[in-house]
């Protein structure tokens, strides 16, 4: 387990000063939950408004009417305030909402604000004495959170909109947040790394879940859900998202890392939409160092486009939202390697001269021949010219709909395909690094009272990363495995390695089916949350990473005379494929305790569990000391014990929403952890 807590005071000095720095809380740093000043409010993609209707003397009014408006679908919801004078809406979309207070001998009071993911909105109404009219203004909700614990960071949706990005990599915006760090995936050649990768508060960057719309997005290697560019595309098409950092409710779970939330956009009774188009080339830019004649500057262009459309099918029941955008570069690069020069290829080196194996001769002969300076040791520098190109389509399409006041619904669909042609350190073995990601939910949230709410959600998850691997070489010459397609990889001391990318023509696939249920009730001073999650998983595996075999040569003169130092590969007869069935459940309990007026306190209780994974080839080592394999499951499951408790408060201090006192303690578990089984496909006896 991973105990988190932390105490954060806020303050704001007045309100002027916190509309201007957070701008209604649409900047990165939302006014109302993030920024120096501020702190968080998150909670999950549901957000919430509670307050208090006084009249001018400062009693509180019972039984008043609360209606709640949503400005963009006109659903409506209704609750009457109790003993207190206290009203909670729970379970509420994001977006622009009216909320008008009536009683009997009172003026109406309307006033409009506007609800971000995760927010629980604090809208104290004052009645004045009788008159027949409306009090109307626009409420900026208090910039401080005064009612949980948790702290996280809005990225709202026009700074989605207006700053600039860079590749319009929305994610990226997460690094503008406290606490985050980028840790890019792609690190030279590993086809199981890309996309951006974060470190939140110090932790491990498998340790974060990605969500949309609830929906898994992390994929087999349990990182983001990123495409073989190594981005994710769909910036006009989600709202808003949420980077949870620390102490978040039981609500939460699976890995004891960030939450990134996000929510896609939906249609509205206004038709609305865009077209972009970006593009960007070389004609500006400065040649690089090594861009040496004859080869000379490369080519580089970019085309980013697409579009959106949103509006109603019928009004105020069906709306529609669907966005499609394209990325297509041809980036030109210089490759610089290191080959053996004229003389080592006739076995004169430095160190004296050697005779050249016929064996190694046909391999030597395909290594090109130096076009740069020597460096020394008989090697010379080669350049030579990649064109890397990217193509990925991405499209999503979302449909909510209202039966009526007491039942809603939405579905949405994504779809993101890519293919990355990308070099290696030789010419001969360029590859192609390819994804295709697909997410689905379904959400129905059932009104079943003016306090009771029910949400469901059900989610599809498939994730298929891979890549293929080319060999240009001549059909003569025979792979280093028996059986394989093609020849493996040199490894010669102060060379690069001569061959293709070592892992093959690899296939990482996840497909994860998920139901999640949370009903929440208002009952007096509290807000009681409770649910679940269940998720199962398909993790298809085909990794034959080592098949293609690897001799490694200690230096030039070893490898001209074929002494090599060791080889790995892998067996003709070894199984490079695996199927592994997992599933994991979450329960949970939350009760959000308005104790007086100004304090609030935050319990909740989180269970979890993951089953062991299994694949009928599974086998283990319980000791060292064994001599043989045990077959059966990889490991035993610590994971039957994984009970977290989540404890918090929020103080208003001088209750008038500007400051607040707030602290939290809990305990977190890495209950998925499916990116350490592409490692067990080397285990015997399925892969000797």
């Amino acid at each position: 387990p991973a105990p988190q807590a932390c105490c954060r005071f806020d303050a704001v000095p007045g309100r002027t000063a916190a509309r201007s720095a957070g701008n209604k809380g649409q900047a990165v740093n939302d006014g109302r939950c993030a920024g120096p000043n501020a702190s968080t409010c998150a909670r999950t993609a549901s957000s919430a408004i509670t307050g208090t209707i006084q009249d001018q003397a400062g009693a509180v009014i019972a039984g008043a009417k609360i209606i709640v408006r949503s400005l963009e679908t006109n659903l409506t919801r209704n609750i009457v305030t109790d003993g207190q004078g206290r009203y909670t809406l729970p379970e509420l979309r994001v977006g622009q909402y009216e909320i008008r207070a009536e009683q009997t001998g009172f003026k109406t009071s309307v006033k409009t604000l506007t609800l971000t993911i995760g927010e629980t909105a604090v809208v104290n109404l004052t009645l004045e004495a009788a008159r027949v009219e409306v009090n109307q203004e626009v409420f900026d909700a208090p910039p401080i959170n005064t009612t949980s614990p948790e702290l996280s960071y809005l990225v709202g949706e026009r700074a989605i909109r207006e700053l600039p990005l860079n590749g319009r990599n929305y994610t990226d915006l997460a690094l503008l947040q406290p606490g985050v760090t980028a840790f890019p995936l792609r690190d030279g050649g590993s086809a199981v790394a890309h996309g951006l990768g974060m470190s939140i508060n110090g932790q491990d960057i498998r340790s974060n879940v990605y969500l949309l719309d609830g929906t898994l997005q992390n994929d087999f290697t349990n990182g983001p859900a990123g495409s073989a560019a190594s981005t994710v595309l769909g910036t006009e098409t989600i709202r808003e998202f949420r980077v949870e950092v620390n102490s978040y409710s039981a609500e939460f779970g699976r890995n004891f890392g960030g939450q990134i939330n996000a929510i896609s956009k939906s249609g509205s009774n206004r038709f609305s939409g865009s077209l972009y188009q970006f593009h960007r080339n070389d004609n500006m830019d400065a040649r690089n160092f090594f861009d040496r004649e004859p080869i000379g500057k490369p080519e580089f262009k970019r085309n980013q486009f697409g579009g959106t459309l949103g509006g109603p099918l019928v009004k105020d029941k069906t709306f529609f939202f669907v966005g499609y955008e394209a990325l297509i570069e041809r980036l030109g690069k210089t490759i610089n390697s290191f080959v053996p020069d004229a003389n080592a290829r006739q076995g004169i080196l430095p160190s004296g001269t050697v005779t050249v194996s016929p064996v190694i001769k046909p391999y030597l002969d395909l290594i090109p021949l130096p076009n740069g300076p020597s460096i020394g040791g008989g090697l010379a520098n080669y350049f030579f010219r990649f064109n890397q190109t990217i193509d990925q389509s991405y499209v999503q399409g979302r449909v909510d709909h209202r039966f009526n006041d007491h039942h809603q619904v939405f579905a949405r669909y994504t779809f993101d395909d890519a293919d990355q042609g990308l070099p290696t350190d030789y010419p001969q073995f360029p590859r192609d690094f390819i994804s295709r990601n697909q997410f689905a939910t379904i959400e129905h949230t059932w009104l079943m009272s003016a306090s009771v709410v029910n949400t469901a959600r059900l989610g599809f998850s498939r994730t298929r990363i891979g890549q293929n691997v080319f060999s240009d070489v001549p059909s003569s010459l025979p792979p280093f495995v028996p059986g394989r397609k093609s020849i493996g990889d040199i490894d010669i001391g102060g060379m690069q390695r001569f061959g293709p990318q070592s892992s093959a023509d690899l296939r990482l696939t996840q497909n994860v089916f998920s139901f999640s249920d949370t009903l929440s009730y208002v009952r007096g001073k509290h807000l009681f949350k409770t649910g679940g999650t269940i998720e199962r998983y398909q993790d298809n595996m085909l990794n034959p990473t080592f098949s293609l075999g690897i001799y490694a040569f200690a230096d030039l003169s070893s490898f001209l005379r074929n002494v090599p130092r060791q080889f790995i590969g892998l067996t003709p007869e070894a199984q490079f494929d695996r199927y592994w069935r997992f599933t994991t459940v979450g329960l949970f309990a939350q009760d959000d305790y308005k104790l007086t007026p100004h304090l609030t306190i935050n319990l909740g209780l989180r269970y979890e569990f993951a089953t062991v994974p299994l694949d009928r080839r599974d086998v283990s080592l319980p000791n060292l000391t064994d001599q043989a394999v045990t077959p059966g499951p990889l490991y035993n499951n610590p994971s039957y014990k994984n009970i977290s408790p989540r404890l918090g408060f929020a103080w208003d201090v001088f209750g008038n929403t500007k400051t607040s006192l707030r602290g939290g303690y809990g305990w977190y578990f890495n209950t998925n952890n499916q990116q350490n089984l592409i490692v067990t496909v080397t285990n015997p006896p399925a892969t000797p």
